[in-house]
């Protein structure tokens, strides 16, 4: 119980207490430590100023982690107009972004801590041109969680406690007022002695007064223990309708983001059809004037096809007159070839007469 409001004041002093860090012309506010029970919530607080002015597209955060035993540093959030959680290793699943940067505020929240979380928090703001500087770092220390059984069995300890030294007191009294009164009466036995009784009997009251004060001081510290345990749950309630409250705004503000997600998508999946339809009516443009210039040339192709058998023809009929100029060259020159074939053989008929009538003198 000593230990349990120990951890409860340090955690008190490490919020009532934050360190100051100078990164540039920023300042950045963190806690020096925070400790946390396993398997609850815990908020790393950040926040900074700028002599520049704050606005969502200049501030970038960084959050890191490096772990108690050796090493190395692993990469916990990131955020740039908008929250980047991540999206694997031990922080998967247990990271959400708490703060808000019109408000200078760079917290994050871990949720379900484990005992694997015990390391050093690194917050790394940038507002350009503030970009060099000193980073942010708080310790986080997560310790065993307290369940009400324990509580009550405590509380029934310190009870049972309470009472067996009530009982012993009881009992010492009891024996010690007999011993007193054996004494007494052996005393007055003997000798007689009045004033003896009485100084016993004061010593006796003042015993009994005693106890009666020692009762009553355990019966007062039991009392203040129980407003003690009263006011730290009363703290703890108060605290977690403090967390259930900044959830509550953090819901609110994701899915206020949800929708300006979902609206920004619904533009940009328009917008992606639109450019769809844009490029597909230009490449039915395209294949409109491609089909007209095909068209074109399938029509000048059939020109000068027609041209070439037109020109076909042409030769066809000068290759079909040069033969006809041929074979009338040649039928020129039969009939000529005949022409003197027959003179020569009027000559030869000619000539044989004028031989057989040199030789015959009668034939006149």
């Amino acid at each position: 119980m000593y230990r349990t409001w120990l951890q409860f004041l340090a955690l008190l002093g490490g919020f009532a207490v934050p360190g100051v860090l100078r990164v540039g012309g920023m300042e950045v506010f963190m806690s020096n430590e925070v400790e946390a029970v396993n398997g609850t919530e815990v908020r790393l607080k950040c926040t900074f100023k700028s002599k520049h002015p704050v606005s969502l597209s200049s501030v970038t955060v960084s959050w890191n982690f490096r772990p108690l035993a050796p090493g190395d540093e692993e990469s916990v959030f990131y955020y740039q107009d908008t929250a980047y959680p991540p999206t694997e290793g031990r922080f998967k699943g247990h990271v959400v972004w708490s703060g808000d940067i019109l408000r200078q505020d760079a917290s994050i929240s871990l949720q379900d801590v484990p005992f694997t979380f015990n390391g050093t928090y690194t917050c790394q703001v940038r507002n350009l041109p503030d970009v060099h500087g000193i980073n942010g770092e708080v310790t986080l220390r997560v310790v065993q969680k307290v369940s009400v059984s324990e509580i009550g069995m405590l509380a029934v300890a310190i009870g049972a406690a309470i009472a067996i030294v009530l009982v012993v007191l009881g009992i010492f009294v009891v024996f010690k007022y007999r011993k007193l009164n054996r004494h007494a009466n052996t005393d007055l036995e003997q000798q007689g002695r009045e004033p003896k009784e009485r100084e016993l009997n004061a010593r006796v009251l003042e015993e009994s007064e005693l106890n009666a004060r020692v009762l009553e001081e355990n019966e007062l510290n039991a009392r203040v223990l129980e407003e003690r345990e009263l006011n730290a749950r009363v703290l703890e309630e108060r605290e977690l309708n403090a967390r259930v409250l900044e959830e509550r705004e953090l819901n609110g503000r994701v899915l206020e983001e949800s929708e300006l997600n979902g609206r920004v998508l619904e533009e940009s999946e328009l917008n992606a059809r639109v450019l769809e339809e844009s490029e597909l009516n230009a490449r039915v443009l395209e294949e409109s004037e491609l089909n007209a210039r095909v068209l074109e040339e399938s029509e000048l192709n059939g020109r000068v096809l027609e041209e070439r058998e037109l020109n076909g023809r042409v030769l066809e009929e000068r290759e079909l007159n040069g033969r006809v100029l041929e074979e009338s060259e040649l039928n020129a020159r039969v009939q000529e070839e005949r022409e003197l074939n027959a003179r020569v053989l009027e000559e030869r008929a000619l000539n044989a007469r004028e031989k057989k009538e040199w030789k015959d003198p009668t034939v006149c």
